[in-house]
């Protein structure tokens, strides 16, 4: 066992395992999706729209709703938004497989003992960026069909699309504590060799 993880073979296996999960669980995200009658969006009022009666309730600015609303109903512009919800679906999931190769390349360099290699600092850099890249490309391509179904309900004057950073921040951070780590450990590896060579 090399740095507690295990060999090669059961790396290999492990994530394949978690690959497994990503694909059934997009197929899972797609089948839900299809099967749906209904599209939710989360939108927002506009600062200068006026409170507004609907669904029972008061639409005023502040607020943040989440609208699921039947196909049928926004029928005009149903294939942009399905477009865009099966593309937030797949790129997610390829993005996450992407992310997943690329951490079985690092942790097999950790388990051939390389870790600080030239293509293991390439092969966690790469799973930093899938990391950052996962909300930006499925939050943009949810923000866009959020804007095709307040096209399609005519509402863009009063609502806007509802649009969240916090998943993005949090990617970003760990994403830069993950290469902070990983440099830490490295020039405490090249100080331990120095030090080895000296004595």
């Amino acid at each position: 066992m090399a740095y507690g993880l295990g060999s090669a073979r059961a790396n290999k296996w492990a994530m394949a395992f978690y690959a497994g999960i990503a694909v059934v669980w997009s197929g899972w995200r797609v089948w839900d999706y299809r099967s749906s009658d209904y599209v939710s969006a989360t939108v927002t009022p506009r600062d200068d729209s006026p409170t507004l009666d609907l669904f029972g309730g008061q639409l005023q600015p502040g607020n943040v709703i989440e609208l699921s609303v039947a196909k049928s109903d926004v029928q005009r512009l149903i294939g942009m938004i399905d477009f865009m919800r099966y593309g937030e679906i797949v790129a997610g999931g390829i993005i996450i497989l992407v992310g997943i190769f690329f951490a079985y390349r690092f942790f097999d360099n950790v388990i051939k003992e390389t870790p600080f290699s030239v293509g293991a600092s390439i092969d966690l850099v790469a799973v930093a960026v899938c990391l950052v890249l996962y909300p930006v490309i499925t939050g943009g391509l949810r923000v866009m069909s959020t804007n095709a179904v307040q096209g399609a309900l005519e509402t863009t004057e009063f609502t806007d699309t509802a649009r969240g950073l916090g998943a993005f921040w949090l990617a970003v951070i760990v994403a830069i504590v993950l290469q902070f780590v990983y440099a830490v450990l490295r020039q405490g590896s090249k100080l331990a060799r120095d030090a080895d060579g000296l004595v």
